[in-house]
């Protein structure tokens, strides 16, 4: 079954919101897949490491790679400055490096500070477990996790505990776009308010709608990311 003509250029489904994404998020997916941001094959993920016996990943959403490309790396950067603009806060963090420059590059567009937290505290030179981050900030500043993804949500629960560790109270998380399988309930669970732009499925449907990829793409990549959030459901007893 392939997708009809709406007469917006976009085609329909039944089943499928038209369109699933924004205009500008649209431009981001269309310039990522053209430069082979966007694939489909199978991933091993960060949770790998832990979960070795986790069903492989059957997509990659490399936002590391816009950096390269001077039309498509602001994209990121208007798409998160339109979704922070209602949140309170008065710095921004990074959880490295996928993220980095576009983060960067946000936080000169507001005008404001941003630091970078780490897993484990530096063992050399400042040993600084949040660079950037300064005595004066301690207790008073509000910090925003910015992150591209959302898989397990380990890393960034770690990276927020750190960064409050130091004295900065979190209270927000935000990523361009969540896999949806588990890793908002973990860090909800931790005591987070957790934003995503978009979700994967909103992604493929848009990329199918638009015909970058097929209707057995589409669909066994969310076969397979409902097996990756089954097998985890199991991990964390959620019935």
């Amino acid at each position: 079954m392939r997708p009809k003509e709406d007469g917006s250029g976009i085609k329909s489904l039944d089943g499928m919101e038209n369109p699933t994404i924004s205009p500008e998020c649209q431009d981001l997916a269309k310039g990522m897949f053209s430069i082979n941001a966007i694939r489909f094959r199978d991933f091993k993920w960060t949770f790998h490491d832990d979960y070795p016996d986790a069903p492989l990943a059957p997509m990659y959403f490399e936002v590391r790679m816009v950096r390269r490309h001077p039309m498509l790396r602001t994209l990121p950067v208007d798409i998160l400055q339109s979704e922070v603009g209602e949140l309170n806060f008065d710095m921004i963090a990074d959880v490295p490096t996928a993220i980095t420059p576009t983060v960067a590059l946000l936080a000169e567009r507001l005008k404001i500070g941003m630091v970078s937290p780490r897993k484990e505290r530096k063992g050399k030179g400042s040993g600084a477990l949040v660079d950037g981050f300064l005595p004066e900030d301690r207790g008073k500043t509000s910090v925003l996790l910015i992150d591209d993804v959302l898989s397990r949500g380990d890393s960034k629960l770690i990276l927020a505990e750190n960064l409050k560790k130091e004295g900065a109270t979190v209270r927000d998380i935000v990523v361009l776009m969540d896999y949806e399988i588990g890793g908002r309930l973990i860090l909800e669970q931790g005591g987070y308010n957790v934003h995503s732009v978009f979700t994967a499925r909103q992604l493929l449907d848009y990329l199918y709608l638009s015909v970058m990829i097929n209707r057995k793409q589409h669909d066994s990549v969310l076969k397979r990311l409902q097996e990756i959030r089954d097998f985890f459901r199991k991990i964390d007893g959620v019935s």
